[in-house]
């Protein structure tokens, strides 16, 4: 697959795609490609963050699948999977299940899990909630966090790193994702440039997303082509409650903390952390 800006969109849409139906009722958006089905290599199973799609993973995607079966799907809340209202329907138990479930569909034993951002956070939940699933796992933005005796105090943190505010915003999830979901595409140009471009609060971004004048929201992003910009905006488009079941994501702090009191907090799989610092 090429990764120029100017074919990514057309070569994404023309790789396999297929939906898996859970168990649960939800169903799950992939791709799934590369190596064949009866390849020895392990697969691999690419997670995006948020306000990402699988698509996010386009760059990469083609040294990968030279060698390896990769499957890359739209975490539930996202892209074209199935995104519920509920807050309940969230958070890492329930999420680590559909991806399990998806490797059942496929009759996959395990993979090696690759996430970035909420994606890597539920690649560290496989091994805690499925170890025997994950061969091993790669992280791009966020180390491994064991389960915590405490639930995360968010007002606290936040008075103690004011970076992290948009953590809470996004936990408000109904008033933010109303928010977003009525200027998608200046929310993606805004949150798609490098800090080094034009550097920006995330929080500040997303409480003027609407009517703000910061240059992000309107300068081209040397991260996105205006192609790629509108693919993120169909993406969310077609998502039911727009951007709500991303930021369902947020606001999990008290369910995933009773969650995960009783899984282990070591962890035995191989695993390589990368975090760009610059």
């Amino acid at each position: 697959m090429a990764t120029s800006a100017s074919d990514a969109v057309p070569q994404w849409e023309q790789l396999p795609h297929a939906f898996a139906r859970l168990a649960d009722g939800i169903c799950l958006h992939y791709v799934d490609t590369g190596a064949s089905a009866s390849s020895t290599s392990v697969p691999v199973v690419l997670l995006h963050g948020w306000p990402d799609v699988g698509f996010g993973w386009r760059h990469q995607l083609a040294a990968l699948a030279a060698k390896y079966r990769v499957i890359v799907p739209d975490m539930r809340g996202f892209g074209q999977s199935s995104a519920p209202a509920e807050a309940s329907a969230y958070g890492s138990k329930n999420v680590t299940s559909d991806l399990a479930k998806l490797l059942d569909v496929l009759q996959i034993d395990k993979a090696v899990f690759i996430g970035h951002d909420y994606g890597a956070t539920m690649s560290w939940r496989m091994c805690l909630y499925y170890p025997e699933r994950v061969a091993a796992v790669c992280s791009v933005d966020i180390p491994y966090y064991p389960p915590s005796d405490q639930c995360t105090d968010v007002d606290a943190l936040v008075a103690m790193l004011p970076q992290f505010a948009y953590l809470k915003l996004l936990g408000e999830s109904e008033t933010t994702a109303q928010k977003l979901t009525k200027a998608p595409k200046r929310f993606f140009n805004a949150v798609f440039h490098h800090t080094t471009e034009i550097p920006g609060d995330l929080a500040r971004l997303i409480e003027n997303v609407e009517n703000g004048s910061d240059a992000r929201y309107t300068e081209p992003s040397a991260l996105l082509s205006g192609d790629e910009l509108e693919y993120y905006v169909r993406q969310v488009s077609r998502t039911a409650g727009g951007f709500m079941g991303g930021c369902r994501y947020y606001g999990q702090w008290q369910r995933d903390f009773e969650a995960e009191l009783t899984l282990p907090r070591e962890i035995p799989h191989e695993s390589f952390v990368h975090r760009d610092y610059t």
